[in-house]
């Protein structure tokens, strides 16, 4: 299913990101003849009278705010010679992104994160954080404000990594990753991470208990044997496992795609967020692709989902897609 986003929303803040994003968002709407939009959320301002009493700006105070910052996205888009309809409003950032998402029927939302960790991320979050929890099409996280080449309106999309659990979510990010890596002409990489088993070591009773048959007369060298077989088994196994993981992961992609694209594929072990930063770095990845999943507030909010912990660490562009019911 080839993926083409018809309208790319840019949420700006007038940080040092802001030439970023522009630039991700014009070269993305470029690649896919999209529309592009720049928005801004202006936050609700308390006042303070004379007398020390608080009070939210007056309906003049926020009409000024507004249009103050509807002309300086103008001037923006002016100055990075960006043709984009700005997209204004008031109130909590994230929650004002996903409504004005949602209401102009937006396909792609591009924003940056300022990192954060210990226990400002733990209390706050960011709105980056939020957004991917609530943003029903796909997030496109940014994070390093320094990149000439981006400047200089080239996207060095080289190398797409995507996430492969075989879940919902990561078919759409799949179908994404694809898409990009043939309208960039991308090699896409596909990673499933397998969490390691705990070895449990048996003596010799346990192969007794865990065994059917007589064993008197058996002497020590007879339960050795019988631990061999045992791990040779498992071991057996184990490459039967990887060896249809491999083939998943390959026949993802469809026969007509491979004139263009040749698929990576890897099997990795190990903590799933970590894996997939290590080989993000090692392969000099340049977009991470994963599908986010629906765990509870409460699940996220205390572990935090793998997307997450992504999006936080990683030094690339990471796209969070969610699978929409």
């Amino acid at each position: 299913m080839r993926i083409s986003p018809k309208h790319i929303m840019c949420a700006i803040d007038f940080s040092g990101f802001a030439q970023l994003i522009m630039a991700y968002g014009k070269a993305m709407a470029r690649e896919f003849g999209a529309k592009l939009s720049l928005c801004h959320i202006v936050q609700d301002t308390v006042m303070l009278s004379s007398h020390a009493h608080a009070g939210f700006a007056t309906e003049e105070v926020t009409a000024q705010r507004i249009q103050d910052a509807k002309e300086a996205i103008e001037l923006l888009a002016d100055e990075a010679n960006i043709s984009a309809a700005p997209l204004v409003s008031m109130g909590h950032p994230a929650d004002e992104i996903t409504r004005l998402a949602q209401k102009n029927e937006v396909d792609l939302v591009i924003a940056a994160t300022h990192g954060g960790s210990g226990i400002k991320r733990f209390l706050v979050g960011s709105v980056t954080d939020r957004l991917v929890k609530t943003l029903t099409c796909p997030l496109l996280v940014l994070h390093s404000p320094q990149d000439s080449e981006t400047d200089a309106g080239y996207l060095p999309l080289k190398r797409l990594l995507v996430g492969c659990d075989f879940s919902e979510g990561s078919g759409l990010a799949f179908e994404y990753g694809l898409s990009l890596a043939q309208e960039f002409e991308a090699e896409l990489h596909l990673v499933h991470v397998l969490k390691p088993h705990k070895h449990v070591a048996l003596g010799t009773s346990d192969y007794i208990k865990l065994q059917e048959g007589d064993y008197p007369g058996w002497d020590r060298t007879d339960f050795i044997h019988l631990q061999e077989n045992a791990a040779g088994e498992e071991y057996k196994r184990r490459q039967r496992l990887l060896n249809r993981l491999e083939r998943q992961l390959s026949n993802m992609v469809p026969e007509e795609s491979r004139h263009w694209c040749t698929p990576v594929t890897s099997l990795r072990q190990g903590e799933p967020y970590l894996e997939l930063l290590d080989y993000a770095d090692t392969h000099r990845i340049d977009m991470i692709i994963l599908g986010v999943h629906g765990h509870s507030i409460l699940e996220q909010f205390l572990v935090g989902s793998t997307t997450d912990r992504v999006i936080s660490r990683a030094t690339c562009p990471v796209m969070a897609v969610r699978e929409t019911t």
